[in-house]
């Protein structure tokens, strides 16, 4: 009877536990995975650290093809607009804000360059070209 109990107790333990988080920086739908540290710089540092984390709420992401910038503490009332994603080319980086783009959020201030050398084709194109190539230009 004890250990059935202690059995019990440990699963209610699992169920109202956080969760895991997962080292692993590919993003996925509503959630950036986290890894250590809040991403901020750049170089090999920034992409041992992770993105941050962020919650979008359902139906707040652009159509298919299209970016939007989101920036963390703003209600979605006051968040930009939906664009075309080269407008974004130079406008992200350092912002603080968010890239949503295919059901995914991209964290502007990480290095996803660094990620995409690592694991070449994880990150897409067009996230790299609005973060990165904008620096090159």
């Amino acid at each position: 009877m004890r250990s059935a109990l202690a059995l019990v107790i440990v699963l209610l333990a699992i169920g109202c536990s956080r969760g895991v988080v997962n080292d692993r920086p590919s993003p996925s739908r509503g959630v950036v995975v986290v890894g250590k540290g809040n991403g901020k710089g750049s170089g090999k540092s920034a992409s041992k650290k992770g993105p941050r984390s962020l919650k979008i709420p359902p139906g707040h992401y652009p159509p298919p093809g299209q970016c939007r910038l989101w920036y963390p503490g703003r209600p979605p009332g006051q968040q930009p607009p939906p664009v075309q994603c080269r407008s974004l080319v130079g406008r992200a980086r350092g912002t603080g804000a968010f890239i949503l783009y295919n059901g995914s959020p991209w964290d502007a201030n990480y290095d996803w360059l660094s990620y995409e050398r690592e694991r070449p084709g994880s990150v897409p194109e067009v996230i790299l070209e609005i973060l990165v190539r904008a620096r090159t230009r």
